[in-house]
């Protein structure tokens, strides 16, 4: 949240919103665009001018397929309120007990019911206000895992009745909404919004809404929501608020007074009131690299007309990142693709996206060679955006396929190899196994599970299984490589597990890397056990080889036994907070995987056994498996 909440006179506020007579309003600055290019025969850039200025991209609405679509149809409650809480009731002779019907508050508000991919109607059954409360908060913006960050969306978004004791009424939705923020779903928390009747919607609340819809570019919206507010809202985010909202009037000397305001409360953001100069003044120096910039920033720096040509590096805030991608502030076409890279990583973004500016780059006829040496004089996302061209303009099977391995390969880290393979996926899909394409198969398997496409992974294993069973040596190789991660993938219907296979699978592993043998091997067995796989006491007795000390983040004890505690009471709610909450931010690969695995084991306990096999698919991957 931006600013930091302090008391001011009722009668300032007052004199802000309405006193001062408007001053001329600020000229637009040309907009500006850069254009990248990259010696013959690939030139890289946005689509060229025509001798007019181009439009600033639609930016009140995403593009279609942006983040995963929320509800179109959702169950909206209907709203009352009791004097007291029902109490539970018993017949005369005891025989039978009647539980009360948990009361629909405005926390029960949501996007999703079953039906629609959400948690079940009472996922919080069992878990007291203050810890659902408390649990919500902890949810990390950006989890390693996507499987893990799609259940906390589904969990933000369900329909369901709240713990009876959640006060005040409406603070658990406040926190929903304020997580959903910091995730950049920007989008799902603006159909949120419209579900929330408009006297429900807090001075809390109303924070988390005008930031997303600022971020989605809805100035008028945000400022209704401003100008709904009462004089009770002192807090210093909404003086920024208001100065935004007073520069897309060109109210410019209300502007200033703003500014001084904030200075008067001893509020110290420097990017604020560097914007706010250059709004009210008109000059405007260098542009602005926007470091630190949350959306009231992005949406000062938009009203205005300011230059910016953000250091995407600097900015952590999801929704400030989306509305880079999407064009906010006509920001140069190299940041805007950078931006959207670094939120479609973080999971705030959807990977159509990208490929969609991916579209914008042009690129030259040329030989596949050609556009691999241009990729390789500077990696990053114009690499990434000529290799993906490259690879669409491509007919021969071996020729895309040699475009996506070269991509995998110049990805800079784990992290950016997963992305590489969820942006190059729909050719991934589209490839077709083959003899011309053999080399390549084991890669199109790996890629494919972590991209959570393992269906289309199918076909390339069969490819597989049919060279091992010819005598092809390095088939068989890949085979047994492949083998841990395909049965946590796929289960009974890829790979059967018994003891033969996992005495070879187990000799290949140690016959590769005797040093690391030990440690992965432990790690797939103790995720195929979470799963339910039949792991017997001798097989852990067989792994121990070489003495081995794995030193990884493991979270806190109290996470790991409540998170037991809650899958074994089959709290539902409970256990998904805590799943998603326990690793944080922190990188699959660097977790202990016995933590991962007692996840899994939670998930599988609770009846989400698809995304529990998801979550161990990207922890085997991670750890190297």
């Amino acid at each position: 949240m931006i600013g930091s909440r302090v008391s001011h006179p009722h009668a300032v506020l007052t004199w802000l919103r309405v006193g001062l007579v408007a001053g001329a309003c600020l000229a637009a600055l040309t907009p500006y665009r850069a254009v990248a290019q990259i010696g013959a025969p690939i030139q890289i850039g946005p689509p060229p001018a025509t001798g007019t200025q181009p439009e600033p991209p639609a930016f009140g609405r995403p593009p279609a397929a942006t983040q995963p679509p929320a509800a179109t149809a959702p169950v909206v409650p209907t709203f009352q309120r009791a004097p007291a809480a029902p109490r539970t009731r018993t017949t005369v002779d005891g025989s039978i007990t009647i539980d009360p019907l948990q009361r629909l508050t405005v926390d029960a508000t949501g996007t999703l019911t079953p039906a629609l991919g959400g948690l079940s109607a009472d996922f919080w059954t069992g878990t007291p206000g203050e810890i659902a409360l408390r649990l919500v908060s902890l949810l990390p913006a950006a989890p390693d895992s996507r499987a893990l960050r799609d259940l906390a969306r589904r969990a933000l978004l369900s329909s369901g009745a709240a713990p009876r004791d959640v006060s005040p009424e409406g603070a658990l939705l406040q926190l929903r909404a304020e997580r959903l923020l910091a995730m950049g779903a920007i989008d799902d928390l603006a159909v949120l919004a419209e579900r929330i009747p408009a006297d429900r919607v807090s001075q809390e609340m109303s924070q988390p809404l005008t930031e997303a819809a600022f971020a989605r570019g809805e100035d008028e919206r945000a400022c209704d929501l401003y100008g709904q507010l009462t004089a009770t809202a002192t807090d210093t985010f909404w003086i920024k608020v208001a100065a935004v909202c007073d520069a897309r009037a060109g109210r410019d000397a209300k502007v200033d007074f703003s500014a001084r305001l904030l200075s008067e409360l001893g509020d110290d953001d420097e990017l604020f009131a560097a914007l706010v100069q250059a709004a009210t003044t008109g000059q405007t120096g260098t542009p602005f690299r926007m470091g630190g910039a949350g959306p009231v920033h992005l949406a000062l720096a938009r009203v205005a007309g300011l230059k910016i040509e953000p250091t995407v590096s600097e900015i952590n805030s999801l929704p400030v990142l989306v509305a880079l991608a999407r064009g906010a502030a006509n920001v140069p076409f190299a940041q805007r693709l950078e931006a959207a890279e670094k939120a479609e990583r973080a999971g705030a973004l959807a990977s159509r996206e990208v490929t969609d500016l991916y579209d914008e780059v042009s690129v030259s006829a040329g030989s596949m060679d050609a556009a691999i040496a241009a990729a390789e004089a500077d990696p990053g996302p114009l690499s990434r955006a000529i290799l993906w061209r490259a690879t669409e303009a491509q007919t021969a099977p071996g020729a895309r396929a040699q475009a996506i391995a070269k991509a995998m390969a110049m990805a800079e880290d784990d992290e950016t190899w997963r992305q590489t393979v969820r942006l190059f996926a729909p050719f991934l899909v589209a490839l077709d196994p083959g003899s011309d394409v053999d080399w390549f198969a084991e890669d199109a398997v790996r890629g494919l599970m972590a991209a959570d496409q393992f269906r289309a992974a199918r076909p390339w294993l069969e490819r597989l299984r049919r060279l091992e069973a010819s005598g092809t040596g390095e088939a068989s190789a890949a085979w047994l490589r492949l083998w841990a991660a395909v049965r946590l993938a796929g289960g009974d219907p890829a790979v059967a597990f018994d003891d033969a296979s996992v005495a070879r699978w187990w000799a290949h592993l140690r016959s590769i890397d005797p040093q690391q043998a030990t440690l992965r091997g432990s790690a797939a067995l103790a995720l195929m056990a979470a799963l339910g796989d039949p792991v017997g006491s001798d097989a852990w007795r067989g792994l121990v080889s070489t003495p081995a000390i794995d030193i990884r983040a493991v979270p806190e004890t109290a996470f790991a036994f409540a998170i037991r505690a809650a899958a074994d009471s089959r709290r539902l709610g409970e256990t998904v907070m805590l799943s998603v909450a326990a690793p944080g931010e922190t990188p699959l690969g660097e977790i202990a995987i016995p933590a991962l695995a007692d996840i899994v084991r939670a998930l599988v306990a609770i009846g989400l056994e698809p995304e529990a096999r998801r979550l161990a698919t990207e922890a085997a991957l991670a750890h190297g498996l």
